[in-house]
């Protein structure tokens, strides 16, 4: 296994959505925690996504606010996890899908976090 794998692997829970130096604000994609069929497809019946632009991010980077696109504006704060997938770069402006699910606290829960174009 590589040392960055490694690496990414070990990310504890607090530094999940690493700020990095060269472009503060930047969201990294995380390696994927391991998680049982059973658990992906109730994961997978439960998601809900929607559209729009990160306004701001949060909470050491285990949380950020989205702008939704659409006829009604509004904003949604979203949480991460360690099982968060993070694909491309997303940093506060940045126009991102985010699919996710509603926790029992009342939370939404980024399962994925999709940078677009």
């Amino acid at each position: 296994m590589s040392m960055i794998r490694k690496t990414l692997c070990g990310v504890s829970l607090g530094g999940l959505l690493v700020l990095g130096a060269a472009a503060p604000g930047n969201l990294y994609a995380q390696a994927k925690g391991g998680q049982s069929g059973q658990e992906k497809q109730s994961q997978q019946q439960a998601l809900k996504s929607v559209s729009g632009k990160v306004s701001a991010i949060g909470n050491g980077g285990t949380a950020f606010t989205l702008e939704v696109s659409g006829e009604n504006k509004k904003t949604m704060d979203f949480v991460v996890d360690k099982n968060t997938q993070v694909q491309g770069q997303v940093k506060a402006g940045s126009a991102v899908t985010v699919e996710y699910q509603a926790t029992e606290t009342g939370q939404y829960l980024a399962v994925s976090v999709t940078a677009q174009g």
